[in-house]
């Protein structure tokens, strides 16, 4: 071999070498803050258990190690006794989820809100608009605003399923319009907010598996390693929420939330840490921790919820459950449909003691029909009936008289 050859070689060698290190770098610098510039891996939770081991749930509650959900009035941690006081089980609640779902680092700084578009229609006006969430993040979404408004109306966060298009699919821009929140709900008047989550819409990292958006989380976590996906969903929320709250269209008393699966629960968590969430209609969106046969959805196939990874094969250890959840958030109006033959969301668990348990806070509280748990026999979608409910809920409940 002569000379010349010996070098092409040793240099496609050298190219071939330097392509294999360059193809794992992202996935290799996970717990590297300085390569948040580079693109991100697709999400891996064992990579990220051991990239950091210290991101586990540690508090211990009543509920901890229990086969099935206890009452909700029930629930304390460690040291505590159970209280009767619904601001104090609410608190003692939330503190528990936030050590499952992490940190908030919710910008309060300017929102930095611009216009991008704005089209008429006959009972609406449509905008494309533009704020901060975390500093230095534009977020789009898309607002509608009902005319002939005589003064402030109320208004809606409409949040959207797990599709790539995001917020368009709340905007009625895609197929499903059962799930066009944002203009079915203006043309009854409401303000709505259709923004998008992070992970999709344009926030959505083109490339790799469908879930490969998740690998998004590789970025966030790099910035602080106990945020979940979920957790930022919650600020991201509370930020659309803000923005709601900016608009002169908007009675700041009247704040309500809707969304179907991803949505649905990204409406639940929202409502539970932001009580400026005044009503919440939750179609398709969670499975009890204890009666999921998939619970690996939050850590494993998602990033939404890593430290849930904690308690892989024993889920009965988990502090908390979701009916605790809707006790938090009482006694604010809370609209829940879930499917019972539901393929995303299968087991919801035992729905009938949820209702009775989540009931009985309510009317503790002297607001007995500001929960209600619609089930209906059939698959994992926003019924017609669920949605003919779910107006009436939120008409009732944020005192908006349709005529």
């Amino acid at each position: 071999m002569n000379r010349t050859a010996r070098i092409s070689g040793r240099l496609i060698t050298f190219l071939h070498i330097s392509f294999i290190a360059i193809s794992f770098l992202p996935l290799a610098l996970l717990g590297d803050e300085k390569a948040t510039s580079r693109p991100a891996a697709e999400w891996n939770y064992d990579v990220y258990r051991k990239t950091y081991p210290e991101q586990v749930s540690t508090v211990h509650t009543s509920q901890s190690g229990n086969e099935f959900m206890e009452p909700a009035q029930q629930f304390c941690r460690s040291g505590e006794r159970p209280t009767k006081s619904q601001r104090e089980l609410s608190r003692r609640i939330l503190l528990a989820w936030r050590d499952l779902l992490g940190p908030s680092k919710r910008n309060t700084g300017p929102l930095k809100a611009r216009v991008l578009e704005t089209k008429d229609f006959p009972n609406y006006t449509r905008q494309k608009v533009e704020y901060e969430a975390d500093p230095g993040e534009p977020v789009h979404a898309w607002l509608f605003i009902p005319k002939n408004l005589k003064g402030k109306a109320p208004a809606m966060l409409c949040l959207h399923q797990t599709v790539q298009e995001g917020k368009d699919q709340a905007a009625g821009l895609t197929t499903s319009p059962e799930l066009a929140f944002g203009p079915l709900l203006a043309e009854r008047g409401y303000v709505t907010l259709c923004p998008d989550a992070i992970c999709f819409g344009e926030r959505y990292q083109v490339g790799g598996s469908f879930y490969c958006h998740y690998g998004d989380a590789v970025r966030i976590y790099q910035g602080n390693a106990g945020r979940s996906i979920m957790s930022k969903m919650i600020d991201d929320a509370m930020r659309a929420v803000d923005y709601l709250v900016s608009r002169p269209e908007v009675d700041k008393k009247r704040i309500g939330s809707i969304g179907h699966s991803h949505g649905g629960y990204g409406t639940l968590f929202a409502m539970a840490y932001d009580e400026r969430i005044k009503a919440g209609v939750v179609s398709c969106g969670f499975t009890s921790f204890r009666a999921d046969p998939t619970p690996d959805r939050w850590y494993r196939r998602t990033a939404l919820i890593p430290r849930l990874g904690g308690f892989e094969g024993r889920m009965n250890e988990t502090p908390v459950d979701f009916h605790q959840l809707f006790a938090a958030i009482a006694p604010r109006a809370l609209f829940i449909s879930a499917a019972m033959k539901d393929s995303i969301f299968p087991g919801v668990g035992d729905v009938n003691w949820m209702r009775e348990n989540v009931d009985e806070i309510y009317e503790s509280l002297k607001s007995p029909s500001a929960f209600e748990l619609y089930a209906f026999d059939g698959a994992h979608a926003f019924t017609p009936e669920a949605r003919d409910r779910a107006w009436k809920f939120l008409n009732t409940h944020l005192h908006h008289n349709v005529k």
